[in-house]
């Protein structure tokens, strides 16, 4: 599991794949039920194969990307392992399956986190990005190859964790960072919470690692239930957990 967001209709997507981010697949979940559990997702058909992905690390989704209707973002680098500047846009169709696909660059650079909250900026919509340990923002209506501003250049650091995937709403931003292979055995992986300008708002939110097998990998919400994108090493099913702000 790589990157995951909250779509239309609450439509939840995801992008898995192999080792070191070979054959990335795009997959969209529909909730089929009354509880946030196991049992209320189903897989809407099989996972669209996308090359462009890269290693897909993270997903942001703008329901009219640039005035021409919903779209999926996806970055196709991570922190270090797999640098890159370009970020994927996905085409959704009406009926929120997968449409076509284009690249472009980011003049930052790599980054290996993105969201885009609609309520944000007295509802004018607006960006955010991570880019090693520094927070960029972009307003919503623009394009991204341009425009970005550096808000906070020290965001909070966790010694031996690794940079992941972002969220963002009106108000805030969470930032996850997972286990790696230095972190202890006992290690968690964390969720902190920013404002826009990127200062601290509460008291980090720790995620067992369990003996380094469970490796947070994005985050995203609906409403005040956040869902953690749990990548489970050593070959067991990856998970999407829940917590409640």
């Amino acid at each position: 599991m790589q990157g995951m967001v909250k779509g239309p209709e609450q439509q939840l997507y995801i992008i898995f794949t192999k080792a070191a981010g070979a054959e990335p697949v795009l997959s969209r979940w529909l909730r089929d039920g009354s509880t946030w559990d196991g049992t209320s997702w189903v897989c809407a058909g099989a996972p669209t194969s996308m090359p462009a992905l890269g290693h897909g690390n993270d997903l942001a989704y703008n329901a009219n990307y640039l005035g021409q209707g919903p779209a999926l973002i996806a970055t196709q680098g991570s922190q270090s392992a797999f640098p890159s500047d370009e970020v994927t846009i996905i085409r959704l169709n009406a009926d929120g399956s997968i449409g076509t696909t284009e690249e472009i660059r980011l003049p930052i650079g790599n980054i290996s986190g993105l969201c885009y909250s609609a309520t944000a900026a007295g509802g004018a919509g607006k960006y955010a990005a991570r880019r090693l340990g520094s927070l960029w923002t972009h307003p919503g209506a623009g394009a991204l190859t341009s425009g970005w501003t550096l808000v906070k250049s020290n965001l909070t650091s966790h010694g031996n964790r690794s940079d992941q995937g972002i969220d963002c709403s009106e108000n805030y931003i969470w930032n996850t960072k997972s286990i790696n292979v230095s972190t202890p055995s006992t290690g968690w992986n964390w969720v902190y919470q920013y404002n826009w300008s990127g200062g601290d708002v509460e008291t980090d939110i720790g995620i067992p690692g369990y003996n380094l097998r469970d490796e947070i990998e994005d985050v995203t919400h609906v409403g005040s239930e956040f869902f953690v994108g749990i990548n489970r090493n050593g070959g067991i099913a990856d998970s999407v957990k829940v917590f409640i702000e």
